[in-house]
């Protein structure tokens, strides 16, 4: 017995010397730290790296570990990188033979099409690209996430996510979807959603608008067949869930490709820390089947869509957020991505309950920048990475009297094949329809005919698509307006600012300055009710009882108007009644010229209002007896020096009404909109303003008796607020002419 016991041991030592050298220099608990650190992945949101099994034979080493390491996004570079670490850190040198295996998948098997192409500018596509420039005749499915829901056991309409930072995810997505959209389309692909993309406005089954419902209900209003909705007897939010990979399986011809978009419920526990982008996919269907309806294989199909997206994503946010989080490359089981028998992903942009990834997604810049990188991602799936993508917007647009219209082509810093190509120019009198011609360069003459309002707007092009539109310029000359002494306004729509909330933070309370709203691009349909809970340790209970962060519900179902870039035409249009020609551009295009009789200037809700540059030419334009109308409510960012030179006038209060009741000359009475609503823009930040050396207080607060207008010699007006903001726009601004031209 003893000499068998014996043998064994001689056995097992022998057994030791290929299994675990005497040289090595880490063990296996030791081994997985070192890998989980390198990963990067914070323990927030990602398991660490256990080893499972280190093999080593001479010099070669297998090391077997969870599933973590199979979320790296890996790329030919660092899976070298990994293993000569690997071999240093368990033989002491880097001359190992290494072989990692995370869960059962070789890590090498793990690099995407996308790591390969990105690294090489390959013009070689994959999996069915193709070199297009463009989307044609591609199908592509888009799910904005959530939305109300019947709830059995309370017998109510309840959202599916959490209430927090004047959003719910249930709408908050829809924003981008939207964008994503547009995008899509202008690149020429046919987008399908399973819920009712903003313009479907009737009221859906719960009361609400349709497009705040989920999947589930558009189908059913839609009359899918009820096996595609009617899937757990009465479990709404499951059904919800399922159905909308159901209707995909479902559609006549499958599409390309099938993106649900979500916001994460993550939080960093560290109001400064991102929690950042996820990207997650399925390997295997319902019935383990590896492969896709064409035959591909599901998981490499569907890693390499997840990996264009999420590499395009966090690689753009990064020019506006350079501690942007890129989180895992995540193969998880979720129906959504599970169901669909076409490639499916499911993109966490972001986290909505993390007040440091919420600071940038109320800012609709941000929102723009990322949804076109999703749009440049898809793209390069299907196209590759040397497809051309739609220009940016056209800038500084102006029509002058001569009927020249002229802009200047549009520039992406971080994408040189955007360039135009073309242009689009659209044309309008008076309120009849867009005419559009399509010219190669930056400017083209306009027959304008006396008597006609005309406004125009220009989208750029070229072979990936088209761009969103510029802001709209007008232009009127009156049938009266050869006679000698009739004046002619210039129009200056500088209003070309959006934004976000503005946000507090101190060791007890943090969030949203009360009575601060983003100023959005166009319109919202995310924000539903100000912040009520500021204090940091309030806990998450439910979505009921969401904790710090949570707001009001009282706006939900409404759209927020913000700047609609269209306030050349709005004005305009009271000076076409008052029969006063005029001409327009917008900031960056000014054509100041002393012979006009008026130059309004528009500021709007711009934290700047204008430029250094701008105000220069305002000067001079004063200077030689020119009159200027300004509106803005950031008056005190303007230069003081120049403020009280030229427009005699001094900032005096912030926040200067709260009933935004004005009271004007001659008993004239005044709306201001102080809050988000769906008909106009609105302002959160009204100024007083005081009068200097001989100027006159032309309007009132009514409720705080401070200046909120100031008027000199009838030569500049100024206004404490945006007169865009005024419910009776029409008549102030009417008064505000008929004043300048007394002179």
């Amino acid at each position: 017995m003893a000499k068998k016991t014996s043998r064994y041991i001689v056995i097992l030592c022998l057994l030791s010397l290929f299994l675990v050298p005497a040289k090595a220099q880490i063990g296996m608990p030791e081994l997985g730290d070192s890998l989980t650190a390198y990963t990067g992945f914070s323990p927030v949101w990602a398991p660490p790296v256990r080893v499972k099994q280190l093999r080593v034979s001479g010099k070669n080493i297998t090391v077997r570990t969870n599933k973590t390491l199979r979320d790296v996004r890996w790329t030919p570079a660092n899976v070298a990188e990994l293993k000569r670490r690997v071999s240093l850190w368990v033989l002491g040198n880097t001359k190992g033979n290494v072989t990692i295996i995370a869960g059962n998948t070789n890590i090498e098997t793990l690099i995407t099409d996308c790591a390969r192409q990105t690294a090489k500018r390959s013009n070689s596509p994959k999996d069915g690209q193709t070199n297009r420039a463009d989307l044609t005749d591609r199908q592509i499915v888009i799910y904005p996430s959530h939305g109300l829901y019947f709830n059995h056991d309370r017998n109510e309409w309840i959202w599916q996510r959490a209430t927090l930072w004047t959003t719910v995810e249930d709408l908050y997505s829809q924003e981008y979807v939207r964008l994503i959209k547009r995008m899509l389309e202008n690149a020429g692909a046919t987008v399908l959603m399973p819920r009712a993309g903003l313009d479907q406005a009737q009221l859906g089954a719960s009361g609400m608008p349709q497009w705040t419902e989920g999947a589930r209900y558009w189908l059913l209003s839609q009359g899918a067949d009820s096996t595609l909705w009617n899937l757990y007897e009465g479990d709404e939010y499951k059904e919800d869930m399922k159905c909308r990979a159901m209707w995909v399986n479902a559609l006549e011809s499958s599409p390309d490709l099938c993106l649900a978009f979500h916001t994460d419920g993550l939080d960093s526990g560290d109001d400064s820390t991102i929690v950042g982008t996820l990207v997650i996919y399925t390997a295997h269907d319902d019935d383990r089947k590896a492969t896709l309806r064409n035959g591909q294989d599901r998981e490499r199909v569907n890693r390499n869509l997840a990996d264009w997206i999420q590499t395009q994503v966090t690689e753009d946010i990064r020019h506006i957020a350079p501690q942007w989080t890129r989180r895992q490359l995540k193969e998880a089981n979720y129906c959504e991505t599970r169901v669909p028998v076409v490639p499916s992903i499911i993109l966490e942009l972001l986290s909505h309950k993390n007040m440091a990834d919420m600071k940038y997604g109320l800012d609709p810049q941000f929102r723009f920048a990322a949804s076109r990188a999703v749009y440049k991602g898809i793209l390069r799936y299907l196209n590759g990475p040397e497809a051309t993508v739609q220009p940016m917007p056209v800038t500084q647009l102006a029509i002058g009297t001569d009927g020249l219209l002229q802009w200047k082509a549009p520039m992406d810093s971080i994408e040189p094949s955007a360039q135009p190509t073309y242009y689009m120019v659209y044309t309008r009198a008076d309120n009849g329809e867009w005419d559009v011609q399509q010219v190669t360069n930056t400017q083209v003459h306009m027959d304008i005919q006396r008597g006609i309002r005309y406004s125009y707007y220009v989208v750029a092009g070229n072979e990936g698509g088209l761009s969103f539109p510029s802001p709209v310029v007008s232009a009127y000359l009156s049938e009266q307006s050869s006679i000698v002494n009739r004046p002619i306004v210039n129009i200056i729509d500088g209003f070309n600012d959006v934004y976000g909330p503005e946000w507090f933070a101190d060791s007890t309370y943090a969030g949203i300055v009360p009575g601060s709203y983003a100023c959005e691009d166009g319109f919202s349909c995310a924000y539903i009710g100000a912040q009520w809970n500021y204090r940091r340790t309030d806990p998450w209970t439910n979505d009921d009882n969401c904790g710090w962060g949570a707001c009001y519900r009282d706006h939900a179902g409404q759209l927020t108007i913000g700047n609609t870039h269209d306030y050349a035409a709005l004005h305009g249009h009271v000076l076409r009644k008052m029969d006063i020609s005029y001409v327009s551009c917008t900031a960056g295009m000014e054509m100041i010229d002393p012979s006009f009789a008026i130059v309004d200037y528009i500021c709007g809700r711009n934290r700047v209002p204008m430029t250094a540059e701008n105000a220069l030419l305002i000067s001079e334009y004063l200077t030689r007896g020119g009159r200027l109308l300004l509106s803005t409510d950031h008056f005190s960012a303007l230069d003081p020096k120049w403020a009280k030179r030229y427009l005699h006038t001094q900032y005096y209060a912030a926040q200067a009404t709260r009933s935004g009741r004005i009271n004007g000359t001659r008993h004239r009475l005044y709306h201001l909109l102080l809050e988000p609503n769906e008909e106009q823009l609105f302002t959160c930040h009204p100024e007083a303003l005081k009068p200097l050396d001989d100027a006159v207080k032309m309007a009132t607060y009514e409720d705080m008796r401070v200046p909120a207008a100031i008027g000199y010699n009838h030569q500049t007006l100024v206004f404490g607020f945006p007169l865009e903001a005024v419910m009776d726009f029409d008549k102030i601004y009417r008064h505000s002419i008929e004043f300048l031209l007394k002179k």
